[in-house]
């Protein structure tokens, strides 16, 4: 098969944690790189990037943009991107469209009208729960999951929220779930863990890290020497006022000696940074899937989340993790102790977190979405 990825609005192969570059970019370069093994891969992008053309695999930005522009932004370079997609079509055998996110998936359908190549759509991130985007967005997923070929789900959760507030076709929707680098994200016997608390992701209000930092300093008095690091950098039209909250917040609660900003990593320093860590909080309001809590899994870092959806079919309850629906859950503040302090305990969650983690893999991710496309086709 030849097929073409669409990431319009963020370059798969660039940094991570920087404005828009995050999971989705993990999920497209992976997917790519497993397709790659018997079928063309194509990768296209708005975003300035280095072009790479491998065997089978080829990624091409047309360098509309830089990863220092927000969404916002980028929108603006739609129609010029519909544009010479439609070129690199005429210039390329394409058999299936695979967009992620919905600018990708808008102009995935303007590639179906014109050209009659089926597509398949994966969201990422869904417009009902992100409310600064407004029925704009919306109103144009609906219209993207109306027009798809098939539509991904990475969860149960997911599916439901398709099904049930997009009103999604309960035959469209095929269940794939996201995989998990193995061979960067590990754990090994015996490694030393120090009195850090993780938070990693992009800093915007969607991922609520200013609830971590009052749950932070509840905790500052018991456990001696507790750190709390911050992994990723500001995305979005806010991002930036919402870093400067998290920073005034610090210095009312008197902890600047203790929070690190480290900003964006790549995923062999992420995963160095959750082996000696205790604890990975995770404090977003809605995730349609939630990668980092596996890959902290798989290096033996038990999570904490307030997510009341996807978390909840990664994390068993004090098996490898917890999910409550507040930090102020008085069962959040003993889970943490407990982890800190009870070394036999937490050496049982971080045994569990590595074992639950293997049912992921790229691999299988891979084959589902070969199925799903052939079956288009």
């Amino acid at each position: 098969m030849n097929i073409l990825q669409i990431s319009f609005h963020t370059a798969p192969m660039n940094s991570l944690g920087v404005n828009d570059g995050g999971g989705l970019n993990v999920y497209v370069e992976s997917i790519s790189k497993e397709l790659s093994k018997d079928n063309i891969v194509h990768i296209i992008t708005g975003e300035q990037a280095k072009n790479i053309n491998k065997k089978n695999l080829k990624l091409s930005s047309f360098n509309l943009f830089t990863n220092q522009a927000n969404t916002e932004e980028k929108k603006e370079f739609l129609d010029e991107f519909i544009e010479k997609t439609f070129q690199y079509i005429e210039e390329h055998e394409i058999d299936v469209v695979h967009a992620h996110y919905w600018l990708s998936g808008l102009v995935a359908k303007e590639i179906k009208q014109r050209y009659k190549i089926p597509f398949i759509f994966t969201s990422h991130s869904l417009g009902v729960f992100i409310q600064e985007n407004g029925l704009d967005r919306i109103s144009a997923e609906k219209e993207i999951f109306n027009s798809a070929d098939k539509i991904t789900a990475s969860s149960q959760f997911e599916k439901e929220n398709l099904l049930n507030r997009y009103g999604a076709d309960k035959l469209k929707i095929h269940i794939v779930t996201p995989g998990l680098d193995k061979k960067t994200f590990k754990a090994f016997r015996g490694e030393k863990r120090k009195n850090i608390i993780l938070s990693v992701g992009r800093i915007q209000k969607q991922k609520g890290q200013l609830q971590t930092l009052d749950l932070f300093k509840s905790l500052q008095y018991r456990i001696k020497g507790l750190e709390l690091i911050f992994v990723g950098g500001p995305s979005g039209v806010d991002g930036e006022a919402y870093l400067t909250k998290m920073k005034n917040k610090i210095e009312e609660l008197r902890i600047e000696e203790v929070v690190q900003f480290v900003g964006s990593l790549s995923q062999k320093r992420l995963v160095k940074m959750m082996r000696k860590s205790k604890l990975l909080i995770h404090s977003a309001e809605s995730e349609t899937f939630g990668l980092v809590a596996i890959e902290a899994h798989r290096s033996g870092l038990p999570v904490l989340s307030t997510n009341q959806g996807s978390f909840k079919e990664i994390i068993s309850n004090n098996e490898d993790g917890l999910v409550s629906k507040s930090f102020e859950d008085v069962q959040v503040y003993d889970f943490i102790i407990k982890l800190f302090e009870n070394e036999e305990y937490r050496s049982q969650l971080i045994n569990n977190a590595v074992k639950n983690s293997l049912v992921f893999n790229w691999e299988i991710t891979a084959q589902n979405l070969k199925k799903a496309y052939k079956n288009i086709i």
